[in-house]
């Protein structure tokens, strides 16, 4: 009889217990804040499938396909339990370029199709090329870094391949920057817009393309 009730158990153990036949019940997802935690884990396809079945990198080539995914972790928690560590692309402006539009990252990449996931009003950038997204994250990492505008002071970043970067700010203030020596100019920005708000006065247009002299119109 205690035979009997043996055998019977210990399938039973086995199959509760050991890992090479359990599987995956529950997903815990962490660190995404633009991809919801059930697409993840849909993409994924781990829910319900055997822990020793589970190609590591299929299920990653999977959740790459997901463009704002930077990178992935795994993290088993039990022998029923699986956790997702998302790092998400840190997405900084709308990218406007040419005919295409999309989200431009800090790696100046520009994503296309995403625009489903953001919700926030980020800078604008407007170019011809691709090549010169560079010149808008150089502009606003130095706008911001030198506390100079906020990011939602900022509406929109152009540059041209003749006349260079103009800024466009929220609140209506057009400032053309031009070409070359970006920091230096940014430094002289800065300068310029301390001393309006000790004037009390808003500008409507700066034109500091010059390092040697700004020019700086007032609204009346």
């Amino acid at each position: 009889m205690k035979k009997k009730l043996l055998l019977i158990l210990i399938p039973i153990l086995i199959f509760l217990y050991f890992p090479i036949i359990s599987s995956v019940k529950e997903i815990e997802v962490s660190g995404n804040h633009y991809v919801s935690k059930e697409e993840i884990i849909a993409t994924s396809e781990l829910k319900n499938s055997y822990l020793t079945l589970i190609n590591k990198n299929d299920v990653l080539k999977r959740l790459m396909t997901i463009k704002l995914i930077k990178k992935i972790k795994f993290k088993q928690l039990s022998l029923t339990k699986i956790k997702i560590l998302v790092e998400e692309k840190d997405i900084i402006m709308i990218g406007h370029i040419g005919k295409k539009i999309g989200l431009i990252d800090s790696d100046n990449k520009l994503i296309l199709d995403v625009s489903e996931y953001i919700d926030y009003n980020f800078p604008i950038f407007t170019s011809d090329l691709e090549a010169n997204i560079n010149n808008g994250v150089l502009i606003l990492n130095l706008l911001t870094s030198k506390n100079v505008l906020k990011i939602e002071e900022i509406s929109e970043i152009s540059y041209d391949e003749i006349i260079g970067v103009t800024i466009f700010t929220s609140d209506g203030t057009k400032i053309y920057v031009g070409n070359n020596d970006f920091t230096e100019k940014i430094i002289n920005l800065k300068i310029i817009l301390k001393d309006g708000e000790k004037k009390r006065k808003k500008e409507s247009y700066i034109d500091i393309s010059n390092t040697k002299k700004g020019v700086v119109n007032y609204n009346l």
